[in-house]
Parts: C-alpha cells; sequence; structure tokens
C-alpha cells in the first residue's frame, strides 16, 4: 500500500505557512510600501509562485530603464536577470516601445491567423537560421508551448516514440513538457502520473567542473575527458539490446529526437565541453534521428551569436525560440526543416494569442537590432568583459571557484575552499540575499545551489558593469569573513 502519510509529509515540507511568509516579510530588505504590496501579493495569489522558490521575497519592482529597475519604495538594482533573458534589450527599450505603440493605433490581436507582422517575422526567422535546408515556422506563445509542438512535430513526422535530453536542461513545466525536465521538487507537484511516462529518456550533461563521470587521468584536460566518457555512455546505449533507445542488431531506433540546449542555463548558466553539439549531430545522423536546439535563453544574441550552435556551426533539424524573441512581449517559435512542418494538415496546432499582432512587431524590431555583426562583437566584448572582471574577483576571492562566459551569458560557481570543488551552498544563499540589499538582481541555481547566472540586457554599459563587479567584491569579502 503507498504510504500516504510519508506523501502528506513530503507535501507539508514543500508549504510554506503563513507565519513563514509574513517572516520572510519582515526579515526581507525591502521598504514598508514593498513589504505592504508583498502582502496583498500574497493574500490574493497562489503560493505556487516562482518568486517564493527564487527568492526569500522578491523584489516588487515598478518600473525600469535600460539595465536598471526601481521597486515600488524607490530602491534602483542592477539587473542581471533580464527577467529571464526576455528583456535583452534593456528594459523599455525605446525602439521596441516606438513599434509596440505604433502597431496597436493599426491591429492589436488577429487570433492565430495570418497579419503583416507576422508574415514578416517568419521570413526573417527562415532568413536567418543555421538549419541546412529549406525551413518553416509555427508560432506560439511560450517556450514550453513551442517546445511541446517541437516534439510533437518531431514524433510525427518520423513515427517514433522517445525524446533523449540531457539531466539538468529545461524544456518546460507543462504536462507536455515537465518530462523533458529533470528537476526532481518540481516533479512532485505531477501527482499521481509522473512526467516521464511521456516517452523521454535520459543522458549526463558533460558538465566538467563537476563531472558526473568522475575526475580525469593527468593527462587528459577534464572537458575532453567528460565529453570523452559521455560519447562512451551513448555509444553503449545505441548499440546494446537491453536499451529502449535502439536495438543494434535489428537497427531498429526507437528515437524522434534529441531535445537539447546548446548550455544548460537554468542548471546553472553551464558551458559544455567544445564537441558537444559536433557529437550529438553525429549520433542524430548516425542513427537518423532529429536534433532539435532549444535556444530560447541561449539564442538571439546571448553568447555573442545569433544562436549558440554557432560556435560550433553546427546544423540542426529544428531550433526552439522564445523569451528575447517578443522584446518583453510573449512570442515563441519552432523553426524546423521544411519537410518536418509539411508532414501534417491544417489544425494540428493552434493557439489563440500564437503569433500575437503586437508581439511579431516587437519581434522583427528584435531581429534587426539583434541580427547585426557589430551588436554581436559588442556582446562578445562586453561578456569577456564582465567574465574578466569576475576572474579579477576569482584571484582575491577563494570562494569563486570559477567562471564561465560565451558572450553576456556567465557562470559563477562558488565553492567553499580552493582545490575540493565542495558547493558552498549556505554562502551562495547568503550572496543572493546580501545582492538584493545592495542592489543586485540575479539568478541563483546550478546543480547543487552555488551557481550564480547573470543574464543582463546586452544593452548594458561597462560603467554599470563595473558597479556591478565592486558590489560583489565587497559581498564576497563580507560572505569570506562569516564562518559557515
Amino acid at each position: 500500500m503507498p504510504d500516504f502519510d510519508d506523501l502528506i509529509n513530503q507535501r507539508e515540507k514543500l508549504k510554506l505557512s503563513e507565519e513563514e511568509l509574513e517572516k520572510r516579510i519582515e526579515n526581507s530588505v525591502y521598504g514598508e510600501k514593498s513589504k505592504e504590496y508583498l502582502r496583498k501579493w500574497l493574500d490574493n495569489e497562489s503560493h505556487g509562485q516562482v518568486g517564493l522558490s527564487l527568492f526569500d521575497m522578491p523584489p516588487v519592482i515598478e518600473r525600469g530603464k535600460g539595465a536598471i529597475l526601481t521597486d515600488v519604495d524607490g530602491k534602483e538594482y542592477i539587473d542581471l536577470l533580464s527577467g529571464f533573458s526576455v528583456s535583452a534589450l534593456g528594459q523599455c527599450n525605446e525602439d521596441i516601445s516606438d513599434i509596440i505603440k505604433e502597431q496597436s493605433e493599426t491591429l492589436v490581436h488577429n487570433f492565430d491567423l495570418p497579419h503583416p507582422e507576422r508574415i514578416k517575422l517568419s521570413q526573417k526567422l527562415v532568413n536567418n537560421t543555421p538549419i541546412e535546408k529549406e525551413s518553416k515556422v509555427a508560432f506560439g506563445v511560450t517556450g514550453s508551448d513551442a517546445v511541446e509542438m517541437a516534439i510533437r512535430a518531431a514524433r510525427y513526422h518520423t513515427g517514433k516514440q522517445m525524446i533523449l535530453t540531457p539531466y539538468g536542461d529545461y524544456h518546460g513545466v507543462t504536462y507536455g513538457t515537465m518530462g523533458t525536465t529533470g528537476k526532481g521538487g518540481m516533479w512532485s507537484y505531477f501527482y499521481p502520473i509522473p512526467p516521464q511516462d511521456s516517452g523521454i529518456s535520459y543522458f549526463p550533461f558533460p558538465y566538467a567542473y563537476q563531472s558526473p563521470f568522475g575526475s580525469p587521468p593527468h593527462e587528459i584536460e577534464e572537458g575532453e575527458y567528460t565529453l570523452q566518457k559521455l560519447e562512451e555512455f551513448l555509444e553503449y546505449y545505441f548499440e546494446s539490446k537491453e536499451s529502449p533507445y535502439r536495438e543494434g542488431r535489428s537497427d531498429i531506433t526507437n528515437l524522434a529526437a534529441f531535445l537539447v540546449s546548446p548550455a544548460q542555463s537554468s542548471a546553472g548558466y553551464i558551458l559544455p565541453p567544445k564537441g558537444y553539439l559536433k557529437m550529438l549531430r553525429k549520433f542524430a545522423d548516425k542513427y537518423n534521428i532529429l536534433l532539435i536546439f532549444d535556444e530560447i535563453q541561449t539564442g538571439l544574441a546571448r553568447t555573442g551569436k545569433l544562436w549558440a550552435c554557432e560556435w560550433e556551426n553546427i546544423k540542426p533539424d529544428m531550433i526552439v525560440t522564445s523569451k528575447a524573441l517578443g522584446g518583453g512581449l510573449p512570442i515563441s517559435a519552432v523553426i524546423a526543416k521544411e519537410e518536418i512542418l509539411k508532414s501534417w494538415g491544417p489544425g494540428a496546432h493552434v493557439s489563440t494569442q500564437a503569433g500575437n499582432v503586437l508581439a511579431c512587431a516587437a519581434g522583427n524590431k528584435v531581429l534587426e537590432r539583434v541580427n547585426n555583426e557589430d551588436f554581436l562583437a559588442e556582446v562578445r566584448n562586453k561578456g569577456d568583459y564582465f567574465a574578466g572582471k569576475l576572474r579579477e574577483l576569482q584571484e582575491k576571492h577563494d570562494i569563486i571557484g570559477n567562471v564561465s562566459n560565451r558572450g553576456l551569458y556567465i557562470g559563477v560557481e562558488l565553492i567553499k575552499k580552493p582545490g575540493d570543488r565542495k558547493p558552498a551552498v549556505e554562502k551562495a544563499d547568503k550572496v543572493m540575499k546580501m545582492a538584493l540589499e545592495k542592489g543586485l538582481i540575479f539568478e541563483k541555481g546550478g546543480y547543487f545551489h552555488n551557481r550564480l547566472q547573470l543574464i543582463p540586457p546586452l544593452t548594458i554599459k561597462k560603467d554599470i558593469i563595473n558597479k556591478a563587479v565592486n558590489i560583489f567584491d565587497e559581498i564576497f569579502a563580507r560572505v569570506e569573513s562569516d564562518d559557515l
């Protein structure tokens, strides 16, 4: 019999009591007006809010401009979150605001039906994709529903069931995508049917700094070693009879697609070793499997290339994009080889707000701005500048174990002491709390809750970067002095 007492106990661990919520509000670093708003927020909205999992209490932001956010008490914060990379061109970007205002005076909504801005955006996406063959676009509203659409298209086109994705990738939290997001804390909310029942299987991500394959021999570089072990892992399961992926002797493959992010965002802004995407392309070609890149966070110039997969010059069969595409408005798209999106018939996908007029108009302006070599070079330059400043801090502060970046896609791993790589979980929590007090907003994540994920607007100025680095310097010094 199921142990329902255990289930109830587990659920109680996840919940926050009214007393705990009030304690969090009272102990927060915010002003009285913010605290009043937070009480009203919790009086009227679900306590399942993501803000309560990212922060003890999130700030109540009233306005923003560029890389600066201001809360309801007038306190300013340097924005190193960008609405989870949605506001990639900065808050209230004038070009985006102007085009939304202009479009709103002509047409605001047209169901999931064609209009000039949508047609123009689909042309831009098709003409600026690394997909090798002719391609087509299907629009959605959120990243999750675009990923669902990509999965459905892959299965329908190939006639195969399974999707293979890495542990640590994040592809959505709907019933159709939760199985591709291997987060145990989130899965516990999907009772009683586990998301994995949707035909998803997994492989380890080549996270070289905390490798799932252990330490390499001294003569092998850790990234090369981790990638080599992953290739051996996949080869074993693709050729084994005792694998759901494939039956080697009969040459039966059950996989419709690899679904992968070129780098792991929600897991800590972790870059894989060079050659990871090339290896996946090799397996996909060898076993006739589609290769889907989820570029929802990595795409649209975040890494200093229009698409992150361009760093390895790898051509996928599908790309999923969202977040930054709408300039702050919700829109998503699947770009795929023409043959895939011509497989199905009318009505195969529909969403009332898909390809929304205002979002498409904003999307055209976003692509016009980011798909420019001067802009991309500037992102690469500012990303290397920011990461360089953080590496200077690494020389001063033993708590910083690793700094990685590609463009303005930056991750910082905090450790207990040099050399052991043990995650400094409590110190990372303290860094984040102190950052809010000092006026920095970013996300903390990582496999072990010890990575700082820095996602500033692509338009951030170097003087703002310098201010952020100075704040980090002060915070790291204070946290290192505490006995945690």
